[in-house]
């Protein structure tokens, strides 16, 4: 295991000059409809959003963890909670031997504040260690095991952390966690993500494979932000049986860039 200072962070970043209206003019636009034609229109747009993921189910994974933010010391005790993107079991699946996590952050953390990304086996050694200065922009923000580190082990089980430091006081933190499982990537996914490349989120979701189902998604959406699709993948996504995630700020309109941080920092001290 190495351990250098480089997190590999996406975040998206608010901005509340972009107005989300679809669903607005869509109300009023139903409310124009007879009965009989509304009934019908319900029917088709539950039959479609169906199709889309919206019967998800992801209870019942079976591993501890900690999706809310932990205890917060110090000058962390002043600062908005983060949350990580979980299930309620805060444990999920992945097929991929670097997955991404993420993790939505206030922004109410100190200008000075560290951000630090684990990975530990069952037996809790470390797989992966970083550390660099927080960016003290909210929104959602990825950690990815590096491509430059042994991949996850099929079959394994791993606890995940970040933490924040608030100053330089070691004492002073706010941490979440998670546990994620690689499996193996069999023959019938991989053909389904070959016919539905643009929507691999909606097949990982289907085979109920949350990390890389909100991974791909929050991709797509960099790639796409206008894409009222995608938004209604979200709220179905983060809505989902054995999730409790729909109170979180919402992708769309107010979410307009996407940052990406590749630096490497010296070692701390």
């Amino acid at each position: 295991m190495r351990s250098i200072l480089t997190p590999f962070i996406a975040c998206f970043l608010l901005s509340s000059s972009v107005p989300v209206t679809a669903q607005s003019v869509s109300q009023q636009q139903d409310g124009s409809r007879s009965s009989s034609e509304q009934q019908t229109a319900k029917t088709a747009k539950g039959d479609k959003n169906n199709d889309r993921g919206e019967s998800l189910d992801f209870s019942g994974m079976g591993r501890p963890g900690q999706q809310t933010a932990g205890e917060s010391r110090g000058s962390c005790a002043n600062a908005g909670l983060m949350e990580a993107l979980l299930p309620d079991s805060a444990s999920g699946k992945t097929v991929q031997g670097h997955p991404s996590f993420w993790v939505h952050f206030p922004d109410t953390f100190p200008p000075a504040s560290q951000v630090e990304f684990i990975i530990q086996d069952e037996a809790r050694k470390d797989v992966w260690r970083s550390r660099s200065k927080l960016d003290p922009k909210p929104g959602y923000k990825s950690f990815t095991l590096p491509e430059t580190e042994s991949p996850l082990e099929v079959g394994q089980w791993y606890r995940w952390y970040v933490k924040v430091y608030c100053d330089s006081q070691i004492a002073s933190a706010q941490y979440v966690q998670g546990w994620v499982n690689r499996i193996s990537l069999t023959s019938k996914l991989r053909l389904e993500l070959q016919e539905n490349e643009e929507h691999s989120h909606l097949v990982y979701g289907n085979h109920v494979i949350w990390y890389d189902a909100i991974n791909q998604l929050l991709s797509s959406y960099q790639n796409n932000p206008t894409n009222l699709a995608l938004e209604q993948d979200w709220h179905n996504l983060l809505g989902a049986e054995g999730v409790s995630l729909d109170l979180l700020p919402s992708i769309g309109g107010s979410y307009k860039a996407v940052q990406s941080l590749n630096g490497q920092l010296p070692p701390i001290k």
